[in-house]
C-alpha cells in the first residue's frame, strides 16, 4: 500500500480517511465505493467531505465491503467529534469550575 503524498490533519474527518485511504487506494470513485457500499452517492460523497459522519450502520457497511474492523470507524469518528467539541468549548469561553467534595 502506498502512502499518500498529502499529510493528515490533527483533526481530520473519518471521511477524509476513508477517501485517501480507501477510495483513492483503490481508484474508486465515490458513485463506485458508494455502489460497493449500497449506500447513494451523495451520502458518501457527504462523508468523503467532511459533512457528514460515520455512523456506526457506515462503519459496518465499510468493514464488510473494504475489510477491518467496523469499531475503528466510529472510534475514528468520535476522537474527531470530540476533538471540534472541544475546540467549540474553548472558543465559546465558558468558565467552569471543578466540584470538591468536603
Amino acid at each position: 500500500m502506498s502512502t499518500p503524498k498529502r499529510a493528515i490533519k490533527v483533526n481530520t474527518h473519518p471521511g477524509e480517511i476513508l477517501s485517501e485511504f480507501i477510495l483513492k487506494h483503490n481508484n474508486l470513485s465515490v458513485q463506485k465505493a458508494s455502489e460497493l457500499l449500497g449506500v447513494s452517492r451523495p451520502n458518501l460523497s457527504n462523508i468523503v467531505n467532511g459533512k457528514s459522519a460515520i455512523s456506526p450502520k457506515m462503519a459496518i457497511r465499510i468493514s464488510k465491503v473494504f475489510g477491518g474492523k467496523p469499531n475503528i470507524w466510529v472510534r475514528l469518528q468520535t476522537a474527531y467529534d470530540l476533538r471540534k467539541a472541544e475546540e467549540e468549548f474553548e472558543n465559546e469561553n465558558i468558565r467552569l469550575e471543578k466540584y470538591e467534595t468536603a
